[in-house]
């Protein structure tokens, strides 16, 4: 195992226990109706310790996004899923615990459109990397954003032409934050269908 030091360790457990602890809480109630107070109180730590951490409860969903690209990122190395297939895996994934993924999504768009600047980027360390994904943090994987994803799939389509990687990448993006918004997502059993038209039309139109 990696040499870490012990501070490095128990700032990057700390941080996974607020992470869960939110997801945990997020499949009973919405966001706004969880305090950091409660969230500080059920992992036993303090909100003075949260704040050197978090600038705000909603920076815990900018901290699951991370998570959640770095194991998309492992998947691409892996060559688990090529072009269209694994476009499809990116947004199924999203949509795999239908009433968490729906929270998560609801929650991550109202949390931007309030935003007035691009959010802070988070500094992760390398054993917050490997708690993320041990296999991937031994393997060396660098962590993509999530244009990149896309267009790393859409590279691999004979029917995309180069200069519309970018385009139908932005598409994509705009797809996955688009559909809680266009929709009454909360009353849906499954979002997903929403995402595969969506994903057809992009990848079948021509820019």
């Amino acid at each position: 195992m990696e040499n870490f030091g012990i501070r490095e360790k128990k700032k990057a457990q700390l941080k996974i226990a607020i992470l869960d602890e939110m997801l945990r809480l997020l499949r009973t109630k919405d966001l706004t109706d969880i305090s950091v107070e409660e969230l500080c109180q059920n992992i036993q730590t303090t909100k003075v310790t949260f704040f050197k951490y978090f600038r705000y409860k909603e920076q815990v969903l900018d901290y699951f996004v991370l998570r959640w690209l770095y194991d998309r990122s492992n998947e691409i190395h892996r060559q688990w899923f090529h072009g269209k297939e694994g476009i499809i895996h990116t947004f199924q994934t999203i949509s795999e615990d239908p009433l968490l993924g729906k929270k998560i999504m609801v929650s991550l768009v109202h949390y931007y459109s309030k935003l007035k600047e691009k959010p802070t980027t988070m500094e992760i360390t390398p054993y917050e990397y490997y708690l993320f994904n041990k296999d991937a943090f031994q393997n060396g994987i660098k962590p993509l954003e999530l244009t990149q994803i896309f267009i790393y799939y859409l590279s691999q389509l004979e029917s995309v032409n180069k200069r519309d990687y970018n385009k139908k990448a932005c598409q994509l993006l705009a797809l996955m934050y688009g559909v809680p918004i266009q929709t009454h997502i909360m009353e849906l059993e499954d979002m997903y269908p929403f995402y595969e038209i969506g994903i057809n039309s992009i990848l079948n139109s021509h820019i």
